[in-house]
């Protein structure tokens, strides 16, 4: 793809992406998972959703890719989840997943809560600032539902125009 991974551009610095374009990026994303889970006969769970894995093309539309470690669910009417080998990558895990076998579209979801945040702070998902063991759910919701009142700008990414903030908060809602 033109434009490399999402990763590669929210974290190599080599363009800029403003918030029309990472809330573009974001819709698209959704549109993706919705269709994965939803739309197809035989729904299927990516497994490992991440900024590696989302492609961007000319204009900056996303693309999901790499479905090596995707499982595919029964028919509609069928289960929802299914029984599998832990697999994802750190950082973009679901908690419950990391602790059971059963992988459902609710992983995917949590995965793409992750990837929220990191279009919303421009952190990685794992940082040493964080601490150990923790990640970037925990650095964020520690900032925004800390004991010292809510403070959601301080996650956002400094390189973000303000003029957004009120959509910003709004999708940093969703993420959490």
């Amino acid at each position: 793809m033109p434009n490399g991974t999402l990763y590669d551009s929210l974290h190599k610095g080599w363009i800029h992406l403003d918030w029309p374009t990472r809330y573009r990026i974001a819709l698209g994303i959704a549109q993706g998972l919705a269709y994965l889970h939803h739309d197809l006969v035989f729904p299927i769970i990516h497994r490992d959703i991440k900024s590696t894995n989302i492609l961007l093309d000319e204009d900056y539309h996303p693309k999901v890719a790499d479905f090596g470690i995707a499982k595919v669910l029964q028919a509609r009417g069928g289960k929802d989840s299914t029984t599998t080998v832990i697999a994802g990558t750190y950082g973009y895990l679901a908690p419950e997943y990391a602790y059971s076998p059963r992988a459902t579209t609710k992983c995917d979801v949590y995965s793409f809560g992750v990837i929220l945040m990191e279009l919303l702070t421009g952190r990685k998902p794992i940082e040493s600032e964080f601490g150990e063991n923790r990640n970037i759910v925990f650095w964020v919701s520690n900032k925004v539902e800390g004991k010292e009142g809510a403070r959601p700008s301080e996650v956002f990414d400094p390189k973000l125009s303000c003029s957004f903030k009120d959509d910003m908060v709004k999708v940093l809602r969703i993420a959490i």
